[in-house]
This record gives C-alpha cells, structure tokens and sequence, in this order.
C-alpha cells in the first residue's frame, strides 16, 4: 500500500510513496528494419558504411531510460505532481558487437536499484531473434521537486529472487563509490578524485613528458601531447531537442559528443574507429534550449592491455561548457568518457585490430591538471576491467 510521506528536506508537500517491482515500469521498443516498407526507418540508423549509428541509439536508450524512470516515479494519487526527472550519469553502455541492419532490434529495460531520490536503470539491446545482448547499460536518474528544484522521494523498490538482489547490491556498490569520489574530489580542492598513490602516479606521468617538452628533438617519436590530440566543436541546442522537463536530451548531448569522439580517434589512429564503450558519462549542470554549447574532445590514453580480450584501445574523454558570450562565461556541463578500437584494415574492414598487431602512439601530459585527468581515468577503467573479469 502507499504511504504519504512529510519530506522536510526537499519537498513541503505530501507524496505518496509507493513500493514497485522492476516489472511494473519495465519497457521495450522495437525496430523493424527487416520489412521493406521501413526503409526510412533504416536509412535513419544508418551510417555511411552500412552499420548501425551507435550515438542514435545512444539517444534511444536515454529516451526510453527516461519513460521508465517516469513510471517508476508516478503516484496512482491525482494530486501528487508529476516529478523532474534528470540523467545524473551513465555509468558505462558496453557494445560487445556491431548490430546490423537486417535485424529487427529491442531495446529494453528495468528499474534495479533506487535510493532516496535517485534510480539506476539497466538498458539493454539484442536482435529480436536472438537472447544474446550487444549492448548494456546503465542509467542513473534523480528526482527534482517541480516547485522548488530540490531532491524528491521516490518510490522504493521490491526486488525478488537471486538476480534482482545481485543488480540492487551492485546499485548499492555504485552509489557508495560515487560518494566517495565526489568526496575525495572535495578534498583536493576539486582538482582530482585521486588517492597518495594516482598522485604519485600522475607526477610521474609528467615526468616522463619532459624530453618532449623541454628538447623535442630528442623525444620518443611515437609520443605526443594531450593538446595535440585535441578536437572541439560549437553549435545551439534547438527545442526539438528537449525533453519533458524543457531541457536538452541527454541523449542529444551523448550522441554530439561520440560524434566528435570518433572523429578524434580516427585522426589520432589513422584507422577507422570502431566504438568499444561508453565508459562513463556525468551531467553537472542542465542544457537548456537556446544554450551554445562547445564540445571539446582530447585523446587521454592509449593502450595494448586494458581490453579483457587483448584488443588495442584509444581513451578519449569530450567535455561540454555551457558558453555565454554576453556573460563572457564558460561553465562545464557535461564530461564524456569513450574508448574506441581500430580497424584491423586501413579500408576499415575487419574487426577490432589485437594490442599485438599495432604500435599505439603514447599521449603524454603538458601539465599537472592534464596528468591528474589522464590517470584519474586510467583508473576508473582498470576498476571497470576487474569488475569485467570478475563476471566473465
């Protein structure tokens, strides 16, 4: 039964408060490429080489994340007022192979883990004929009072059986880490969320960039610095690209910024990218329409060894600043973490290229900030490989 609930923190207002299983706000989609009358449909998701566009359905699974948390969050009391649902995160969406276009495709997902006044949302996709996913993710909501814009309540979850149990401790898990991420990022002043050792780590790191930017002539040739890596791009957000609540999709904004990700990677590598990961996405502060927003993209790190199956992999990391001309401001928005492959073929054919098979060029830092920022992701994704191997 639901219970109302007096919140002194974030609302003045009674709510009905009621328990949900994951299945009551579950949701699907599918699309039916297979049929020739949905040729528009294909031409839609299509990218110039036949494959399916990864930042479209990047958009897809934002949209759809949204409509469940929106059910989870509504009361069957018509006086309740609708609640301000926002992306907070996502904490990783995986790609494990490129769907094609002669498949129909479901996208689904479900409620796994609430707390007070946010939810996570595990979206995954798979061909219809098939049991097995190509892509997962998770999505991380919080609830906004519409009156007065603070954290609101939302409905507990009840979770049954040995699978549910295992996604809500996982959502426990995340949300504890990113606590004590947000306060070690406190304590160092909002520099870095690095502990003594990733310090030490990055000092080093910068280190190792001297000869390239002291005596250049005498540096390693495959190493290059984090500014030469760099990419950016600025446009105005339009009101076909809002949600709900009147702000800018967060998919909109994912998919802008894989755009100019994959464009990094592909003059960094000189190989066709293919998309790995999508390793972890925060939203700082709302877009609204009418925003101009620029884009920043930089190459962090390559590597031969962080792939759990031996692939090569270029990091690349796209901020987002909110630009105000008439303010002469810049406020940072939204950080955007990606890791692609490369092609095994200079024609883009073949599969992912094996770290064995090819000598990445090594980025180094120009300065402190960049070092901190380039092993700060380095180890956020040695985190996510162990978490990998442990379920593998």
């Amino acid at each position: 039964q639901g219970f109302k609930l007096l919140d002194a923190e974030s609302s003045t207002k009674l709510r009905t408060l009621v328990p949900k299983t994951p299945q009551q706000s579950s949701q699907s989609v599918t699309y039916e490429f297979s049929k020739p009358e949905n040729g528009w449909l294909v031409d839609k998701y299509r990218n110039p080489w036949g494959h399916v566009r990864p930042g479209r359905l990047f958009e897809d699974l934002d949209a759809l994340a949204g409509t469940i948390a929106f059910e989870h969050c509504r009361t069957e009391d018509p006086r309740d007022s609708m609640l301000v649902i926002v992306t907070a995160s996502v904490d990783r969406i995986k790609y494990k192979h490129r769907p094609n276009l002669t498949d129909d495709l479901v996208l689904s997902g479900a409620v796994t883990w609430v707390g007070r006044s946010s939810m996570e949302i595990k979206m995954q996709a798979r061909a219809a004929w098939s049991e097995e996913l190509f892509m997962e993710s998770i999505f991380t909501f919080v609830a906004r009072d519409p009156d007065t814009g603070r954290a609101a309540q939302i409905n507990p979850l009840t979770v049954v059986g040995a699978e549910e149990e295992a996604n809500f401790a996982q959502g426990d898990r995340r949300d504890q880490a990113r606590k004590e991420q947000r306060k070690r990022h406190t304590e160092a002043g909002g520099m870095h969320s690095l502990d003594q050792a990733g310090v030490e780590t990055a000092h080093a790191l910068l280190e190792q960039a001297t000869p390239l930017l002291v005596m250049p002539a005498l540096a390693n040739p495959t190493d290059v610095l984090l500014s030469e890596t760099k990419l950016q791009n600025t446009f105005l957000t339009m009101p076909q690209q809002r949600n709900t609540a009147g702000r800018i999709f967060g998919g909109f904004l994912i998919r802008r910024a894989y755009e100019l990700a994959r464009s990094t990677v592909h003059i960094f590598g000189g190989r066709r990218p293919i998309f790995h990961e999508l390793d972890e996405v925060t939203f700082r502060l709302p877009v609204n329409v009418g925003d101009m927003v620029k884009f920043e993209s930089a190459v962090l790190y390559t590597s031969e060894v962080m792939d759990v199956d031996g692939r090569a992999t270029v990091h690349v990391q796209v901020t987002a600043f909110v630009i105000k001309p008439e303010c002469k401001s810049a406020t940072l928005s939204n950080t955007f973490n990606f890791t692609f492959g490369l092609s095994e073929n200079l024609d883009g054919s073949g599969s992912s290229v094996h770290g064995r098979a090819i000598e990445l060029r090594r980025v180094l830092p120009a300065s402190r900030m960049e070092a901190y920022q380039i092993v700060e992701r380095y180890m956020a994704d040695r985190a996510q490989v162990k978490e990998d191997l442990a379920t593998k």
